[in-house]
């Protein structure tokens, strides 16, 4: 069963991204560099992580080609309106495995795409990680592109525990959310990419290994969310929203909140802060 390997959250200013997820409670990694333009942090959780992601070298960005996806094209020309969650990686079995499973549930596919960068460990060292990406794109998703992320290097080289201790006591993402004006006509493509897709009130949903994954109406994401602004969706499309993160202790991560001066709403078991106060993306903490 496919997993959340990691949200890709892009913003045009990197910095004010990255202290405002710090103020979150988040550990961040060193700001790492992409051969394609394209700069990042990320906070690393238990399995999965979050990519804080810019243009950072816009010189450094190619163009794609015919039969060609470019991460760092697509990121500079999301940002031309705005900021906001880009792109959803999701687990692989192997760049290979990933690519004829997706070209048997009748995806057209991109070219492989491999890059390797440079990661700084906690002790101030330098390594080599290396990657295989298998892009999804859809006529529905013009701003939503998925794709598997295959970690070729070592896992003890990336992940690491001084990057996995969080003030605010996250441990692994629980839920991605989407929105759409209709979800149910984007059923039949998340059944080619998911498997079982049921409907629910307001919404269409998928479990994905340890996580879950809704595409709901504007409507119903603001009613999940009160106080948020209800998102507009071009009619046909389907695009990120939110994500929720889980928590050891909600109360705890509250109180951070409070005292590094976070604008945010509780409601139940939920804590989070609106797209509109947070670069284009919810984020919400809960116990589980």
């Amino acid at each position: 069963m496919t997993g959340i390997d990691h949200v890709v959250l892009t913003a045009r200013d990197l910095n004010a991204l990255s202290e405002f997820y710090e103020r979150l409670g988040f550990t961040l990694t060193p700001q790492a560099q992409h051969p394609f333009g394209t700069g990042n942090r990320l906070a690393q959780l238990q399995g999965s992580f979050i990519e804080l992601l810019s243009v950072t070298k816009p010189d450094d960005v190619p163009e794609a080609g015919p039969g060609e996806f470019s991460f760092g094209a697509y990121n500079r020309d999301y940002l031309k309106t705005g900021d906001g969650m880009s792109m959803l990686a999701l687990t692989s079995d192997g760049w290979e495995v990933d690519r004829a499973r997706f070209e048997r549930a009748g995806f057209k596919l991109p070219a492989p795409f491999a890059f390797g960068r440079k990661a700084r460990q906690p002790d101030g060292s330098e390594v080599k990680l290396d990657f295989r990406l298998t892009f999804l794109t859809d006529p529905a998703l013009p701003r939503a592109p998925f794709f598997t992320c295959d970690h070729r290097h070592p896992a003890e080289i990336f992940w690491k525990s001084h990057y996995q201790a969080h003030a605010n006591g996250a441990q692994r993402i629980v839920e991605v959310q989407m929105v759409a004006e209709n979800p149910e006509i984007h059923m039949g493509l998340f059944k080619r990419l998911f498997g079982a897709v049921v409907p629910i009130n307001g919404g269409i949903c998928a479990g994905l290994m340890g996580a879950g994954f809704c595409v709901l109406e504007p409507e119903a994401f603001a009613e999940t969310y009160p106080g948020t602004a209800i998102p507009t969706v071009p009619e046909g499309e389907a695009r990120f929203a939110g994500f929720r993160v889980a928590v050891a202790d909600l109360d705890a991560a509250e109180a951070l909140w409070r005292e590094n001066g976070i604008t945010f709403r509780r409601v139940g078991e939920r804590l989070y802060v609106s797209g509109e106060n947070a670069f284009g993306c919810l984020i919400a903490l809960s116990n589980s």
